[in-house]
């Protein structure tokens, strides 16, 4: 499940950074985003096992969700720079929903979701709330986030090396 793992985490966030939103040079890291101004993919913890399925042919079926956090961050923010980041961070969430935005005067959609190595194509990406503020530093810099989820289906061949490595994290355990 490790590869499985890190391929859904590169795949969300290649994902975001095809965000039309994004300004030009703009990118988002999977990494803090400085100490000014940035955008980063935050991964909360790891993938969590929904379900599990498994066939009379000891073939396994899982769904898992994978938690994570756009992270941006801005200097010196006023109240209208505040308001428009949290309208930018909730297209960001509705595109990635697949629902149809307007960034630019044309609208977006998009239209299927890429599959992490190893698994099959994300099923769903949801906001897990509204964007917010998480922090407000002495020097006005302000960090905005939004929290979402992926899930994605995983199939797993009887008595592969996938299945006896998998470190199980359980939804009630997570």
């Amino acid at each position: 499940m490790e590869e499985t793992f890190s391929g859904a985490a590169e795949t969300v966030l290649a994902l975001v950074n095809r965000f039309p939103g994004l300004g030009e040079g703009e990118r988002f890291r999977l990494t803090d985003p400085g100490a000014e101004h940035g955008l980063a993919l935050r991964i909360d913890g790891g993938p969590v096992i929904l379900e599990e399925r498994r066939s009379v042919t000891g073939r396994i079926r899982r769904l898992c969700r994978l938690p994570f956090t756009a992270v941006c961050r801005t200097g010196g923010a006023g109240q209208r720079q505040r308001l428009d980041m949290a309208a930018w961070l909730e297209t960001l969430g509705r595109w990635l929903e697949g629902q149809t935005v307007t960034v630019g005067g044309r609208d977006h959609c998009l239209a299927a979701y890429p599959a992490p190595a190893g698994a099959e194509p994300f099923s769903a990406i949801r906001r897990a709330g509204s964007p917010r503020q998480a922090e407000q530093r002495a020097d006005r810099t302000e960090t905005w986030i939004m929290e979402l989820t992926a899930d994605y289906p995983v199939r797993i061949e009887a008595g592969s090396k996938t299945e006896a490595d998998t470190t199980i994290i359980w939804r009630d355990q997570a």
